[in-house]
């Protein structure tokens, strides 16, 4: 009957519950789920309709994406008790987005009233400006992304065949109808959740109960580090002799729909060119050794307050890393690179810790390193304002800690070039990367794109695994063993599967916050994702008021009859039902 009555769509994306130690933002629907009749939004005029004017709330909006703009949201989220919920259709995508902040990760960066109160909240440069901040608002009715064209067809053919008004004449049943399930079960804040998460967790372990509901869960990862030359992984600490230099880029992107968060842009682009260098540097020092060690980091959850930095540094403080900050000699973060506006990249330092004469000596000379290193080729680098803060990155936080020299490289000389920063359409097609248009949409899954030969560089400081007896000196500690499952070969069905020893390494990343249970802690970030129950999208018809009236009214009319018939038949039973005895002496 539950398929005859209801259209399941398999392909969305919710929008979902997130806390710090503040307040809470994202989306969710009632724990029972919301249901309203469709409405399809087809310029900002039209909200009219589903806020006021509809005779049939609540409703629920599907909009393109051209139309999901904070001011429409904010109207709906006004209105909330006419709106069921929000079903966003990605399509074409607008001149600019951005729902991300303007200043970002402004509470937990470098520059705090107590390091520099003038360049603190990004009082003299604006990063983001096409921030909206929609990403951190909380809407109390679920919002969905389809994935699917079919579905998003099926839905707007549902709505035009039952739904829509023509000339002005009412609407004639049944109406198309929608069911968003996504259920929160964190509210409030991190310290709340994480409490009840506790409680959760004590009872489970006093009653030896098996099932355990968590109602939220840190945000985080891990951070992945490679360096030229491997230190024993349990040996933590300062390494007397030691100075390395740290290559880093962050991981991790957001949007407002978390599972649509590609950040090409944003991300891919910095974390793929360090990649691509470190690669080339491990050939080079394979060749000639340098003397100073090069530590790749690739942090995790940067765009959550510097996660996965934070928890290096915190590490590094704590001797609960191979190295501390005292061997770190200088920082090189590549940032967004993949948008430039002309043939220049530029270098940005950060201007309080070059008040140190030995710090700024140690820049100035990086930044001659670096724009020496571009002779012959098709760009240059190019330092910015000394006066000009750095922008958002992981160096940051090695600068709350200690003076450390360094550089950020970045595609911007002041706010981001990157028109849709931390959105659903920084994706590869903002950056045109497009595959051949001869290719099928399998063949394009198979297809092996330059950025992902770059990032088979994971194999990087990789060789293949060797017996033990012919490595007589290995050291399980400097190096990690991995079984890789390898390429199909051409005109072939099995793969080549073959074992590497590599040094790079998985390092946790989740904040010191949850480690010391200072869930409203201002140091670290503080951010958790609430746990659901099940996220499911349907829609079906639902009928009049009047007929679903009518037809409870004679359901009820049916029971209160079968109910005194069966009261009738029982206490009537042995008048209606007893046969005539026949006498014993009966003959035939």
């Amino acid at each position: 009957v539950a398929q005859k009555i209801y259209v399941e769509l398999n392909n969305t994306v919710p929008c979902v519950r997130l806390l710090n130690a503040t307040h809470q933002i994202g989306c969710q629907s009632s724990i029972s789920g919301d249901t309203g009749v469709i409405h399809v939004l087809e310029s900002e005029a039209d909200l009219e309709w589903p806020l006021s004017k509809g005779p049939n709330p609540p409703y629920m909006v599907l909009l393109e994406s051209s139309l999901f703009t904070k001011s429409i949201m904010m109207k709906m989220k006004n209105a909330s008790s006419r709106v069921a919920g929000v079903v966003v259709v990605p399509k074409t995508s607008p001149p600019e987005f951005s729902p991300h902040t303007t200043c970002p990760n402004e509470n937990t960066g470098v520059y705090t009233e107590t390091y520099d109160h003038n360049l603190a909240h990004c009082n003299t440069t604006v990063w983001n400006p096409r921030g909206n901040g929609l990403s951190y608002e909380e809407f109390d009715f679920p919002v969905f992304s389809l994935k699917e064209d079919n579905e998003t067809e099926v839905i707007k053919q549902c709505y035009f065949d039952h739904n829509r008004v023509v000339n002005g004449s009412g609407l004639q049943y049944p109406l198309c109808a929608m069911q968003l399930f996504s259920h929160m079960h964190a509210v409030t804040d991190t310290a709340t959740c994480m409490r009840r998460s506790n409680i959760s967790l004590s009872l489970s372990l006093s009653l030896s109960l098996s099932l355990t509901v968590m109602v939220c869960d840190p945000l985080g990862g891990y951070n992945v580090c490679a360096f030229i030359r491997p230190y024993n992984s349990t040996a933590f600490g300062h390494k007397e002799n030691e100075s390395v230099v740290i290559a880093a880029a962050r991981l991790d992107s957001k949007a407002f729909f978390l599972e649509d968060s590609t950040g090409a842009e944003g991300s891919v682009s910095g974390f793929v060119t360090l990649l691509a260098a470190a690669q080339a540097l491990c050939e080079a020092t394979q060749e000639a050794p340098r003397t100073r060690n090069i530590l790749f980091a690739f942090f995790h959850g940067e765009v959550f307050d510097y996660i996965g930095s934070s928890r290096m540094v915190y590490d590094m403080k704590n001797n609960m890393f191979v190295i501390d900050l005292d061997n770190v000699h200088s920082i090189l973060e590549i940032g967004q690179v993949a948008v430039r506006s002309g043939t220049n990249l530029f270098l940005h330092s950060d201007p309080v810790s070059r008040r140190n004469n030995t710090v700024h000596d140690e820049v100035t000379n990086l930044v001659k390193n670096l724009q020496s290193s571009t002779a012959g080729l098709n760009f240059s680098f190019v330092e910015t304002d000394f006066s000009q803060p750095l922008p958002p990155s992981s160096f940051q936080r090695f600068l709350r800690a200690r003076a450390i020299p360094g550089i950020v490289l970045a595609d911007h000389q002041t706010d981001f070039n990157n028109r849709y920063y931390e959105s659903f359409y920084d994706n590869a097609a903002h950056l045109n990367l497009t595959y051949p248009s001869n290719l099928s949409p399998e063949e394009q899954l198979e297809f092996v794109t330059d950025t992902a030969k770059v990032l088979v560089i994971l194999l990087l400081l990789t060789s293949q695994c060797k017996k033990p007896d012919e490595l007589p000196n290995e050291s399980t500690y400097l190096y990690s063993y991995l079984w890789v499952q390898g390429m199909v070969p051409p005109n072939s069905t099995q793969r080549e599967s073959f074992c590497v020893r590599t040094a790079v390494r998985l390092v946790k990343a989740v904040s010191p916050a949850f480690d010391l249970g200072d869930y409203v802690s201002k140091e670290y970030s503080t951010w958790t994702k609430s746990q659901w129950k099940f996220i499911k999208a349907r829609i079906f018809l639902v009928a009049s008021r009047d007929l679903e009236m009518l037809t409870l009214g004679v359901g009820v009319a049916v029971l209160f009859t079968s109910l005194l018939v069966t009261y009738f038949v029982s206490t009537k039973a042995d008048v209606l039902f007893s046969s005539v005895r026949e006498p014993n002496n009966a003959a035939y």
